[in-house]
């Protein structure tokens, strides 16, 4: 059998190619031991059974579906960092896929490889593309929405409605912020119906109009009923909120730093460039007379990333707790780098080969930047230096901003139990022994607006002193974006 590999069958197989080169390249990143506070905190709360992984998300702030996976990953594959890494990027092969699939059949391979591409090297793609959080899930879910309500009324079959309402209510119960962005979908859909609705009142032809508003009302009933359960959670979790969730404020400094936030590459000249060719693109399109319903989709695929940025910014002035932050923006970037596809396959080829080259450039640094941030040296180290050196019933004590080391170590070295305290931590230990790990950069002056009521590091140090209690060094560690001290509390 002799394969031919002429243009036409290149350009036919080139989406799957590249969907084969992402996923090589997101599972690359998968192979290591680093974890940050909320990963720490996601592979936490799946180190149990079943019933336990459900009760701990009901106490959480985010839907359980992503932690239901992993548990069920772990519980096939291992208990294990990569595992769960690799968990994470499926969701991101399968985006690479309906890129490959149904992009492709509606917009043409061109559109789709600048798609799939898209998702593989813009900012933060691969970051949170293999982050042991539902990041990656609910970027699948909300950009399966947005590229299957254009499925919807383009061909409004049963096939097509039940999986654009499947996915939709699937982002809900992945991320609250994932079902945001498949409001901003849905809003879409009330428009088109609206506009078919008015033409349906003058001419009376239904089969011409197969999507009104009555359609838009069933398929949001739907959607609603299906939600429902996640609904009554989430509803409860958010009674908590206040007490101990806050992000940083949104000022408007901030809001800028958030209306860029998709274009930042990480090197200044790569990011301008990124910014002009999407306002370029953007301008073209506005401009354009005589916009069809392809248009109008195009270019609302661009205004949802900053529909929800608005509703998070004024959700969070209205809440006694901001409960927006920028990593909340991912799961709006799938239909924004659709825009952005969709768009840049029309341009004459000198500009295609610009942005072409520009996408290449961007991979390059973005993967740079990821490779170093997943394989920072030192996690390894650590782990075999607390197994080798902790044992069951030991303590652990840490001196920081926040919680990243109470969650992290105890999740690298699940013997250790973290006391809040010195008091606590001395109570529990009875004979076992207290670690005081210290991360380095720990505000050294009083900060009494801290959530842990923080009176500086010195004011902890004197109050160890005081209770008769000396701090030995056993070594300086790092891991993932943290370095810090381990000391072993001595009598």
């Amino acid at each position: 059998m002799t394969l031919n590999f002429n243009k036409k069958n290149i350009i036919t197989y080139m989406p799957y190619i590249l969907v084969f080169l992402g996923a090589a390249i997101y599972i690359s990143l998968t192979f290591n031991n680093n974890v940050w506070l909320d990963e720490a905190f996601t592979a936490s709360l799946v180190r149990t059974d079943m019933p336990g992984v459900l009760k701990r998300s009901m106490n959480d702030t985010l839907p359980p579906l992503y932690n239901i996976i992993l548990k069920i990953s772990t519980d096939l594959f291992g208990y294990t960092i990569p595992v769960m890494k690799i968990t994470s990027t499926l969701p991101m092969i399968l985006t690479l896929l309906l890129g490959a699939i149904v992009v492709r059949k509606r917009f043409g391979s061109l559109t789709s490889c600048l798609f799939i591409i898209s998702l593989i090297v813009m900012p933060n793609m691969l970051f949170y593309g293999v982050e042991i959080r539902m990041y990656s899930l609910g970027f699948l879910f909300s950009t399966a929405s947005g590229i299957y309500v254009y499925e919807v009324i383009k061909e409004p079959s049963l096939k097509n409605r039940i999986l654009f309402i499947l996915f939709s209510v699937a982002a809900g119960y992945s991320h609250h912020f994932a079902f945001v962005t498949v409001g901003f979908v849905y809003f879409f859909l009330l428009l088109y119906c609206f506009s078919e609705q008015l033409k349906y009142s003058k001419d009376h032809q239904r089969e011409a109009h197969p999507l009104i508003i009555i359609d838009f009302i069933k398929c949001l009933a739907a959607t609603f009923i299906l939600y429902f359960p996640c609904l009554v959670v989430t509803l409860k979790q958010f009674k908590s909120v206040s007490g101990y969730f806050s992000m940083p404020e949104i000022t408007p400094s901030v809001f800028i730093k958030y209306c860029r936030y998709p274009y930042t590459v990480g090197f200044t000249p790569l990011s301008i460039l990124l910014l002009l060719t999407i306002v370029g693109l953007f301008i073209n399109l506005v401009l354009k007379k005589g916009k069809t319903v392809r248009e109008y989709f195009t270019l609302y695929c661009f205004i949802i990333y900053y529909g929800v940025l608005l509703f998070g910014t004024c959700v969070s002035k209205i809440m006694t707790a901001n409960i927006f932050v920028d990593r909340y923006l991912f799961f709006s970037l799938g239909t924004l780098w659709l825009f952005f596809a969709i768009e840049a396959s029309s341009l004459k080829k000198p500009y295609l080969y610009a942005v072409i080259l520009l996408q290449i450039f961007t991979g390059i640094v973005s993967y740079d930047q990821a490779f170093k941030s997943e394989y920072t040296k030192g996690a390894d180290e650590m782990i075999s230096w607390l197994h080798e050196n902790t044992k069951e019933g030991d303590i652990l004590y840490t001196l920081e901003d926040y919680e990243e080391l109470a969650y992290c170590l105890t999740f690298y070295e699940n013997r250790l139990t973290n006391a809040e305290t010195l008091d606590e931590a001395v109570k529990a230990a009875q004979n076992s022994d207290i670690w005081v790990a210290v991360l380095d950069g720990y505000a050294k002056e009083p900060d009494s607006s801290h959530p842990r009521g923080n009176a500086g590091y010195a004011a902890y140090v004197k109050e160890i002193e005081d209770k008769g209690y000396s701090l030995i060094p056993k070594g300086d560690f790092a891991f993932d974006r943290y370095h810090l001290k381990i000391y072993l509390l001595n009598k």
